[in-house]
């Protein structure tokens, strides 16, 4: 005959960072029934001292508080976990549970170990959690994205020997190697044809390259589950869903522990927008070599006078719309507007060390061509003498770049004031660059380019090609007008006025 006593135990909600003491009643078949004791909710501090360091940052972490407190809890029976089982969560509409449960909070607030990966597998976010039982290192002191690769820092976490711990809190590190392994084979090659896992040695690459793992699917699943064992130097072995969460912007991973109830979890990560949006706030800004292009729309005030408000807002809307095919194909990141302008960052890849520079020469040229033919297009159709421009300016450096908490990227330094600079001094559609971008191109690129200096002559203004001058050469500082061109005025700088088309058919 069944039981069907009430036993009590504890159940840890994430909606309400506490520990819910419950009533479960015993005999029903496929699941336990648990209602929580309004009575006895109490913090986790004051119910179990010896709660690990992970339920600790949970409770620390700010709490997510519903509105119906009552609602009934769900614990389904716990099974034998298989570390080889994958199940692909799917949701169909009008499924979700907890609907009246009020604000879920944001995810980067949860206490269990969490981490957010971009396409190359670089850490962009870590909570406290995964860091610990982890990466052993604040993943935030690290300034290069190289640094922050999730292997590199796996890797350098294991034990040098059998004889000694590793420097995480993770015993079987090399099994959940193996498990992000599997995740990041669709996004990248193995370890020994990564050039982002350059730094490694040869020993912890061959380690690596033996944990590697190729994912049987050839196809991300949005939402997957999968059980796995993670075996604590100091609690020993605990239970954990290892919830993968695929974004365009990369992959969310939390370990969620088996005995805690999941439904909340997955109500959150269905809102991905939300999610994006909390991770992106949240990513760590890093040092590294970009391009940076910005682009001016001459006379945009008077452009904007002459037209009735709808013609106007048709012209720039058609402009930024052809553009956009221009800014994807060479891989811009949108940046922060400057005035009547854009700016568009090109970041550089450890594998092609001047491509980003080339994006971005190539990118400038190309939408300059685009704007001419709407300027034709808006001639014919107006019959004015406005002339529709782009006045562009591009350098490169090497700066912070992050996300700022206005849904656009931005780098931090010279190199963007400098491109701005640029582009003001540019007129009539002119594309100007540094001496110093045009240096990081081979030779090879440099012969499909055509560059150079306008300068006076008795005959009259002739091109002088592959040369650079100083802005102060170029202009009178000494007037108003040109006073802000000061502090660029020993920059050299030349003139972008061709590009091969081998060059922009990718030859």
């Amino acid at each position: 005959m069944p039981n069907n006593s009430m036993a009590e135990r504890y159940i840890y909600d994430p909606l309400t960072q506490k520990l819910v003491k419950v009533r479960e009643k015993r005999g029903v078949d496929s699941a336990s029934y648990c209602c929580p004791d309004e009575n006895n909710v109490e913090p986790i501090d004051e119910i179990n001292k010896s709660i690990n360091d992970v339920h600790n940052d949970t409770i620390n972490a700010q709490g997510w508080i519903g509105d119906n407190q009552e609602e009934e809890l769900i614990a389904s029976e716990e099974e034998e976990m298989q570390s080889e089982k994958v199940t692909p969560l799917t949701f169909k509409a009008g499924e979700r549970q907890h609907d009246k449960r009020g604000q879920y909070g944001r995810i980067t607030e949860i206490g269990y170990p969490a981490y957010m990966v971009n396409r190359k597998w670089e850490v962009e976010w870590a909570n406290q959690s995964a860091e610990k039982l982890f990466f052993a290192h604040n993943i935030k002191e690290l300034s290069t994205a190289e640094e922050r690769n999730i292997f590199r820092l796996l890797i350098k976490a294991l034990p040098k020997t059998a004889l000694t711990l590793p420097k995480a809190a993770l015993i079987n590190l090399e099994d959940f190697i193996s498990l992000n392994a599997e995740l990041a084979s669709l996004d990248i090659p193995s370890p020994l044809d990564s050039s982002t896992l350059r730094s490694l040695s040869p020993e912890e690459l061959s380690v690596l390259n033996k944990l590697w793992r190729k994912k049987e699917s050839s196809q991300k699943i949005p939402i997957e589950k999968r059980e796995f064992v993670l075996n604590h130097h100091i609690e020993g072995e605990k239970k954990y869903n290892f919830i993968s969460c695929v974004f365009r912007e990369g992959t969310l991973v939390i370990l969620i522990p088996s005995d805690v109830l999941l439904d909340p979890i997955m109500d959150l990560l269905l809102g991905r927008e939300k999610v994006v949006r909390d991770l992106m706030l949240n990513k760590m800004p890093s040092f590294c070599s970009l391009c940076v292009l910005v682009a001016d729309l001459q006379n945009s005030v008077k452009i904007s006078a002459d037209l009735p408000p709808a013609e106007y807002f048709e012209l720039v809307s058609q402009i930024w719309s052809r553009m956009e095919n221009s800014f994807r194909k060479y891989h811009g990141t949108m940046g922060k507007h400057v005035g009547d302008g854009l700016v568009r960052f090109f970041l550089a890849e450890p594998e092609t060390p001047f491509q980003h520079v080339l994006n971005g020469l190539l990118c400038a040229y190309e939408i300059r061509k685009k704007l001419a033919e709407i300027n034709s297009e808006w001639n014919i159709r107006k019959k004015w003498a406005n002339r529709l421009c782009f006045n562009i300016g591009i350098h490169e450096g090497r700066e912070w770049f992050g996300y700022i908490p206005v849904n656009q990227f931005t780098a931090l330094g010279d190199t963007v004031n400098i491109s701005g600079r640029l582009s003001e001094f540019a007129r009539d559609g002119a594309v100007w660059t540094s001496k110093h971008l045009i240096s990081l191109l081979p030779t090879d690129i440099q012969k499909k380019l055509v560059f150079g200096i306008r300068r006076s002559s008795s005959q009259g203004e002739i091109f002088v090609a592959n040369t650079f001058s100083r802005i102060m050469d170029l202009t009178e500082l000494s007037r108003p007008e040109n006073s802000k061109f000061v502090d660029i005025s020993t920059l050299s700088v030349t003139e972008l006025v061709e590009v091969d088309q081998k060059l922009l058919d990718g030859n």
